[in-house]
């Protein structure tokens, strides 16, 4: 069984209101037989709906460790938690619930909210609902820099981890594995840490975050009825210069590296499989595997929607067999500039941890 660690550690900086009081919790597991110089690591992302604590990834921290000889690792990334569903909501319309509840239902939800779950699972209806998010510049999802940034800290804090116990780990073979927006925050993590992975296991990643521009939507059965949520996130107005956050933009003259393989569904209702191949295609070293009806196995993925309904574990197993092995040292300079189209960042990593400074021209 691999060992499991956990640990908090101080959370880089808020890059938006320069605050310092968080914290970043990571999760690790190491093979059980130790590691040695063919070890390698691999960082899981769940994108919206999924975390750290979530069935699926606390059972691949543990078994990739022993039967992939890697350290696994997860973090709890800057507002991930505004990325679940919520029980926290107001009615878009109330005239609609006074038409399809009782005198008596409404003055029970009136004394307790909570009644109203077991009352409304019993009307055939759809009832539209705005998610309270309590979303503030301290911590909300921002969707990009600081999940990030996030990301790649729990990665070097764990290289440190290792190296500071004299333990022995393939610093050339670094996985990100990601699905829908953690697969699109590997590809940003990688350009702010310019080729931190030797390989990128990218499970329909979109090309840029869709809600910084609309809304999502969530619908939830309960009963007969259907709860219609609708989130409006705030980094919608924080967020300036959303076209730096595309891919195109992000890979626009970048001397990529890394190794990355894409799996995309032909009918993903979030992203133009066109355009996505288009930029992966760009890339050098890179596969795009385009997911069609006739080639869901109901195994490693049973549909060609967003995600595929993808198994975790049979997709990673698959896509394990595609790796190229990496002959040079991915390390990087200790302090490095990036130039998108109108946001300069500075990072430095002399110090340990990477320090990510931004100027949103």
């Amino acid at each position: 069984m691999a060992e499991q660690h956990s640990l908090h550690i101080p959370a880089h900086q808020n890059i938006y209101n320069g605050s310092c009081n968080r914290e970043l919790r990571i999760e690790f597991s190491i093979p059980e037989n130790g590691v040695n110089e063919r070890t390698g690591l691999v960082i899981f992302v769940p994108g919206f709906g999924g975390d750290i604590d979530s069935n699926v990834y606390t059972k691949m921290r543990r078994q990739f460790a022993d039967k992939y000889n890697l350290v696994t690792i997860q973090c709890d990334y800057f507002g991930s938690c505004y990325m679940q569903s919520t029980n926290k909501f107001s009615y878009k319309d109330p005239d609609l619930l006074n038409s399809i509840l009782t005198v008596e239902e409404l003055e029970k939800i009136k004394i307790n909210s909570s009644a109203l779950s077991q009352i409304i699972s019993n009307k055939n209806t759809v009832l539209p609902l705005t998610a309270d998010l309590d979303e503030t510049i301290e911590h909300f999802n921002d969707m990009g820099y600081m999940q990030a940034i996030d990301l790649i800290c729990a990665i070097e804090t764990i290289k440190i981890i290792l190296k500071d116990n004299n333990l022995s780990f393939n610093s050339k073979r670094i996985i990100g594995y990601g699905h829908s927006h953690g697969a699109y925050l590997l590809h940003l993590s990688n350009r702010l840490a310019p080729n931190l992975f030797s390989f990128i296991i990218d499970n329909s990643a979109w090309t840029e975050p869709g809600y910084l521009s609309g809304n999502r939507h969530l619908y939830n059965k309960l009963g007969k009825a259907t709860l219609a949520i609708e989130f409006n996130y705030l980094a919608k107005d924080i967020i300036k210069h959303k076209n730096d956050l595309n891919l195109s933009t992000l890979y626009k003259n970048f001397n990529m590296r890394t190794q990355v393989l894409a799996f995309q569904g032909d009918e993903d209702n979030l992203i133009n499989h066109n355009e996505k191949k288009k930029i992966i295609a760009s890339l050098s070293n890179s596969d795009y595997i385009l997911v069609k009806k006739e080639d869901i196995d109901n195994i490693k993925y049973k549909s060609n929607n967003h995600g595929l309904n993808a198994d975790f574990f049979e997709l990673f197993q698959y896509a394990i067999n595609f790796e190229r092995s990496t002959r040079k040292s991915l390390e990087r300079e200790s302090k490095y500039e990036i130039r998108l189209k109108n946001t300069f960042i500075t990072v430095d990593y002399s110090h340990g941890l990477p320090i990510f400074n931004f100027d949103f021209r």
